[in-house]
């Protein structure tokens, strides 16, 4: 219910209340005038009462000693409020400025009174050439509490001075005194309006709190399923159990096509396929239909009818429309959730096709160079013996490239029939049915470094190990072989990208609980952005040669599988350090 106040005062000051009201933009604050007598009689209510607008249901009247026979409101009164001020001037000024001034001997004037001077000393009954003797008595000078409502007004404040032989000055005050005085009354007016609104609501909603009580138990049942088909169940018990309906019917809808459930009326399904608003009310009267959705989409419809108690109905509806927004976000949860799960499972594919696309990319790149170079040595030995220009030193040299470059394809081709193997045993028994192994870490660094072949010549990059060649663990070996060529791969594909040589320490030591491992290159490094990035898959800085899994799979095969820890420092131009902790 709208509630507007008026606030009255005298003559003199309204002005100033009318501006600071206006200033503060309130709409549902008001204001009237009563004549400026100073109590010579005081104000009635008889006088009040006319003045107030018929829209105003409550008043707050301001003022001294104009109020003195105010007391009780008659009873046909609005709710009225009776403010009275030490001094009229507190209205538009401090207490301080105002005390000071009445100390000093100061006649203070407001530009209402000012601007009728005249009138003002007629109604005290002087005469203007007794005005001077009067003043005289009690008064030293005239001050002028300038607000600014009567622009123009030194020309009078000059003409009062001059009749009544006093000096005069003026203050500028404003209306912000007169603001911040109103504002508190205002504020504690609109409280008391809330407190008794906040009251009367309480009263009117204890009859509905044990309603949505067993609402709520309910619908966190509701919240906890875990498919639609479920979900429409609990709705229908909740429905039931709130309203207790004698036909309760539900359509489903998704991808806007309706999916009716069996035994609904065709009238009854025909009105609940074409409900446009967010309800319809039955045309006996003693039920709903009701749409349950979420944002713009429509998830499905209810319809509530022949109602045990039809009296009721317009509370139920309310009640119900409170919980349809539960109800629709459990619908769409429940598809969300089966979502979820089926790109899961095509997730789940799609990185572990990537996963073995990336680990057999380089040992098949490695191979693939040294046949293509075997290709073209024995096409160029063929083409000299054609030609009866073959040496036996380019036979010599051939047979050992051959040899060399044959052992690289083998090592090559094995290391990707490891890693099938190993992810084969992975995605159909998991971890288990992988059986770990005995052997030399410092074998198997050298290993992966002589399958790299001539990426990391000694001209370009220089290894330096610092392992115990008698250190031997029980791991899997391919999950080390997978860590170090990622490793070295990141540092001759990334960090040493563009420069002549570069340099690789890598450090093993340990003892009977935990094996630590240091990798140092002294490459390029990484931007923070990058470094906080390193170990998330798919993230890579350079994208043309890199899918961003190398590092994602080494994390997660030293954390996850092993269950140990891996961090890396690093900055530009500060090459890069990775700390690898692993138990034993």
């Amino acid at each position: 219910m709208t509630t507007k106040l008026c606030i009255l005062n005298c003559h003199n000051f309204h002005k100033e209340v009318a501006g600071a009201i206006t200033a503060e933009g309130w709409d549902d604050v008001v204001t009237a005038e009563f004549p400026s007598r100073c109590g010579h009689p005081s104000i009635n209510w008889d006088e009040l009462r006319p003045l107030i607008p018929e829209a105003c249901d409550q008043v707050m009247v301001l003022g001294r000693a104009c109020m003195n026979e105010l007391d009780v409101p008659p009873a046909d009164f609005p709710l009225t409020r009776v403010v009275k001020v030490e001094q009229c001037f507190h209205l538009v000024a401090g207490e301080t400025l105002v005390s000071e001034a009445i100390a000093g001997g100061a006649y203070m004037i407001t530009p209402g009174w000012l601007v009728d001077w005249r009138g003002q000393l007629q109604q005290l009954g002087l005469a203007p050439e007794q005005a001077a003797e009067f003043f005289g008595d009690f008064a030293k000078e005239l001050l002028l509490l300038d607000t600014g409502t009567e622009p123009g007004i030194e020309a009078q404040l000059a003409e009062l001075s001059e009749t009544v032989n006093l000096p005069a000055r003026r203050i500028v005050v404003g209306l912000d005194f007169t603001r911040l005085l109103l504002a508190r009354l205002v504020l504690e007016w609109r409280l008391d309006k809330e407190q008794q609104s906040a009251k009367i609501s309480a009263q009117q909603h204890a009859g509905e709190l044990a309603d949505r009580v067993a609402a709520m138990d309910m619908l966190t049942g509701l919240a906890k399923t875990q498919n639609e088909d479920e979900a429409i169940g609990t709705i229908r018990e909740l429905f039931q159990m709130l309203f207790a309906p004698a036909a309760l019917h539900y359509l489903r809808i998704e991808n806007d096509i309706p999916l009716p459930e069996q035994g609904t009326p065709a009238e009854m399904l025909d009105s609940m396929r074409t409900l446009g608003d967010e309800y319809a009310l039955m045309p006996d009267g003693k039920g709903f239909l009701l749409r349950i959705g979420r944002d713009d989409a429509v998830l499905g419809v209810i319809a509530v009818d022949k109602l045990s108690f039809p009296e009721y109905r317009d509370r139920y509806l309310n009640m119900a429309l409170v919980v349809t927004g539960v109800c629709g976000l459990a619908i769409e949860n429940a598809r969300n959730r089966r979502k979820l799960i089926e790109a899961a499972k095509m997730a789940s594919l799609g990185i572990m096709v990537a996963g073995v696309a990336h680990e057999i990319n380089t040992p098949l790149g490695v191979g693939l160079t040294a046949a293509s170079t075997l290709q073209k040595q024995g096409s160029d030995l063929a083409q000299r013996f054609g030609e009866q220009s073959m040496t036996q030193s380019d036979l010599e040299h051939y047979l050992e490239s051959a040899a060399s470059s044959s052992k690289l394809i083998v090592s090559n081709l094995e290391r990707i029939g490891h890693l099938i193997d190993t992810f084969r045993h992975v995605a159909v028994d998991g971890d288990a049915t992988v059986a770990k192994q005995t052997f030399s870490l410092k074998d198997c660094i050298d290993e992966v470094i002589r399958s790299l072949g001539d990426r990391i010549s000694a001209e370009r990059i220089t290894i330096d190990i610092q392992c115990d060649p008698t250190l031997k663990i029980k791991s899997l070996r391919g999950d080390w072989a997978t860590i170090f060529i990622n490793l070295i791969g990141n540092s001759v594909n990334h960090g040493f990208k563009g420069r002549e040589h570069g340099m690789i320490n890598i450090s093993v030591v340990s003892d009977a609980k935990t094996l630590r491992l240091e990798y140092i290159d002294d490459g390029v490094g990484l931007a923070p952005e990058a470094l906080a990035r390193i170990f998330d898959p798919f993230f890579s800085s350079d994208l043309q040669h890199g899918m961003g899994l190398g590092m994602y799979l080494v994390y997660n095969l030293i954390t996850h599988r092993m269950g140990g820890d891996i961090q890396c420092e690093s900055g530009l131009d500060q090459g890069v350090h990775f700390y690898i902790e692993v138990p034993q």
